[in-house]
């Protein structure tokens, strides 16, 4: 009886080693591959988006969304990725047949290679390729805005306005480059065609508020008593506050502007005295205000004054498309007669991230 019952004893332990190694083996017939797992993207506007993850890459996740299907959303719109575990146990994978092997995987050191190998894919972040993927301004800010309006009744009226602007912030640089286009055409006729490209370099210093910067801007216009015009400063400024949802700075120096061809060819020293800030609202929303004051410093009571005001609201921030409001003006008190001193513009357009 004894002897008996130590055989059952040791065909059981047979039995039992067996069945731990079949539950180890087949706990490698699930890799990731052949069944996508659940989870929530936390989305850098705070928004949350649901699905199966299929794949990851450098520069984005792919996610089976069960009413949109499946989605590619870039790295850099993404701030959090959360595993459903919960769904994850409720899911049933589906097993492609694979051959049979003789062994499970050796060890657990193996299985938490693995896991360290997809928890560093998660955190990586997006290559930058620059703009349109041709190198040129890698890490920098970039957008490109288009405007197009028209009218017809009485009058007939057309608006046209592209720009392209691109940033670069960094903790000892800050550079802000624009370019605008205008076209307007009433009841047939020209009323306005201008461009200009206008950038401006602030250096930086750490653990300070002061900053010392350099600008310089040109403009061509054919409803102006000049045909094109540059102009150049440098100076000071001061952070009055640097936040994450708010920066108030104040600017001045001393520069030049010189006008070309028309009625009008002068050149013009000048003071320089401005105050920009810029207001994160909410994750979707952000205003920045500039004003900027030059004093003639030959013509005493002559002056230029530059106003600009974005409004700039994210409608997809996927896609990286928003909808942007500007007001410009340019007050020139030296302005020939017959000819508006004020040069006022209004655009109303949709900004592409590049």
């Amino acid at each position: 009886m004894a002897v008996s019952f130590i055989n059952k004893l040791a065909l059981n332990k047979d039995f039992f080693i067996v069945q731990l190694r079949t539950i180890a083996f087949l706990t490698t017939l699930f890799p990731a591959s052949v069944f996508s797992a659940p989870v929530t993207l936390i989305l850098s506007n705070g928004d949350q988006l649901k699905g199966y993850l299929e794949s990851r890459t450098e520069q984005s996740v792919v996610i089976t969304h069960e009413l949109l299907g499946q989605l590619t959303i870039a790295n850099n719109k993404i701030s959090q990725i959360r595993t459903d575990f919960e769904g994850l146990a409720q899911r049933t994978p589906v097993i492609e047949p694979m051959p049979l092997i003789d062994e499970p995987p050796e060890s657990i050191a193996e299985a938490e290679t693995e896991a360290e190998v997809v928890a560093e894919a998660l955190t990586m972040t997006p290559e930058d390729n620059g703009f349109m993927g041709t190198g040129w301004l890698v890490g920098w800010d970039r957008r490109l805005d288009a405007g197009l309006a028209g009218s017809a009744g009485k009058s007939k009226n057309n608006k046209l306005n592209v720009a392209f602007i691109a940033e670069l912030n960094n903790e000892r640089t800050r550079i802000n480059w624009r370019n605008a286009y205008y076209r307007s055409t009433s009841e047939g006729e020209l009323s306005d065609h201008s461009f200009y490209s206008s950038i401006n370099r602030d250096w930086l210093r750490p653990q300070s508020q002061w900053f010392s910067f350099a600008g310089g801007r040109l403009d061509l216009d054919e409803f102006r008593d000049w045909d094109y015009r540059v102009a150049g400063n440098a100076g000071l400024g001061y952070e009055f506050v640097d936040t994450e949802n708010w920066l108030l700075l104040g600017r001045s120096g001393l520069g030049f502007s010189q006008t070309f061809g028309g009625d009008r060819e002068d050149f013009t020293p000048e003071g320089l005295i401005g105050v920009e800030t810029r207001w994160k609202i909410n994750s979707t929303q952000r205003i920045a205000f500039a004003n900027t004051l030059y004093p003639s410093l030959e013509d005493m009571g002559e002056y230029r004054n530059l106003t600009s005001l974005d409004w700039i609201l994210d409608l997809n921030t996927l896609a990286g498309i928003a909808l942007r409001v500007g007001l410009t003006n340019e007050y020139d008190s030296e302005t020939e007669s017959g000819i508006n001193k004020n040069d006022f513009k209004y655009t109303v357009s949709l900004s592409w991230t590049m």
